[in-house]
């Protein structure tokens, strides 16, 4: 006997819902009917065959069995195009299965052309724990569990790959994707759209069975990525702004302030009043702090990783000393109009490799 408790606590959530099925049109209703007749003779057979009769009884019980199949397949085949409502109770499983392969992407795709897309099916996401030993890097235990590395960042909230050590334990799940906090106003709709999967998808990698998410769930969105910014902060590769205030000159070619001359500016101004906080845009040390007063007025040189160094100018005071370790926001001084300045504005410039980069290229 069939268990139908799953069936009816569903149908306590979701309501029943018709579907409607239409019976091929000749020639294809013909062949269905016929492969309808073989399988149905096929079952007959089996049952009677199980059965201790006669061997004259069990011919004609077969034959008996047969005649009444053929005038099923006939009454079937004879209803003709007409449609047929039938109410089907819903499987949550089986739709979640089908739904998620057969899915909006497939609309309108009759050529039997076949997407590149990932079938596996989802039911849960059971991550694995891996101790990072020494020498590991991210980036080869994610090719090792064929995931991306911010899979790996997200997942396990690192904010600094530099500060993973040996010993250390990661949770790796079985796919790509990312966890999620449900907040206020949220649904699965929403969450979907958002991140460009679909609410089935969300329903199998959560072990779901309704819609129904509350302020603070903790879900897995298969196939979510985490923001570049995110990923350049955790990765050591993000660059903040220094400070706040107008942006009045960019990177390149400009007519001098003082002769009206056309030259290259090799950085950007933000212009804000005298005292304004100045930050570092990224970690690193200080590798530099002078003054030049017909030039830069009183600066700051920091270095990065990965070959980055960053310029503070035109400072009215500075904080931090030459040698010194700073992280990223930490203060570096105060906004001013030292040096060859027309007005209170810092001068910020990167530079890779010791040459100058736009700034605007890099900076969050």
């Amino acid at each position: 006997m069939i268990d139908m408790t799953p069936i009816i606590l569903e149908q306590k959530v979701r309501k029943r819902r018709k579907k409607k099925i239409s019976f091929l049109p000749s020639p294809e209703r013909q062949a269905s009917a016929a492969l309808l007749f073989r399988r149905l003779t096929l079952r007959v057979k089996k049952f009677l065959g199980q059965l201790t009769w006669k061997k004259s009884d069990r011919v004609l019980a077969i034959s008996l069995g047969v005649l009444g199949i053929v005038l099923l397949t006939v009454v079937f085949s004879g209803l003709g195009r007409k449609k047929v409502d039938i109410l089907l109770p819903e499987d949550p499983v089986l739709n979640s299965s089908l739904l998620n392969v057969v899915s909006s992407e497939f609309e309108g795709q009759g050529s039997g052309e076949v997407n590149d897309m990932d079938f596996r099916f989802i039911s849960g996401i059971d991550p694995v724990n891996y101790v990072i030993q020494s020498g590991d890097t991210l980036s080869e235990i994610a090719r090792k569990y064929d995931i991306s590395v911010g899979t790996l960042i997200g997942y396990n909230g690192i904010e600094n790959v530099r500060r993973i050590y040996p010993g250390e334990v990661l949770k790796i799940p079985e796919i790509d994707g990312i966890p999620y906090k449900v907040k206020a106003g949220d649904t699965l709709e929403s969450i979907a759209q958002a991140y460009g999967t679909n609410v089935n998808r969300l329903l199998d990698a959560n072990d779901l069975t309704t819609n129904l998410i509350l302020p603070g769930d903790d879900l897995f969105i298969p196939g979510g990525q985490i923001s570049e910014y995110e990923y350049r902060k955790a990765t050591g590769t993000l660059f903040l702004y220094p400070t706040n205030g107008r942006l009045t000159s960019y990177y390149g070619y400009r007519s001098d302030p003082f002769t009206g001359r056309r030259q290259f500016h090799y950085g950007i101004d933000i212009a804000n009043r005298t005292g304004t906080a100045v930050t570092a845009t990224m970690a690193g040390v200080v590798v530099d702090v002078g003054e030049r007063p017909t030039g830069y007025g009183k600066y700051v040189i920091i270095r990065h990783s990965y070959g980055f160094q960053s310029l503070y100018a035109h400072l009215e005071r500075v904080s931090v000393r030459e040698g010194q370790r700073v992280e990223q926001g930490q203060r570096l001084g105060d906004m001013g109009s030292t040096g060859r300045s027309t007005g209170s504005h810092l001068h910020f410039s990167i530079y890779k490799n010791n040459s100058p980069i736009n700034p605007l290229n890099y900076l969050f």
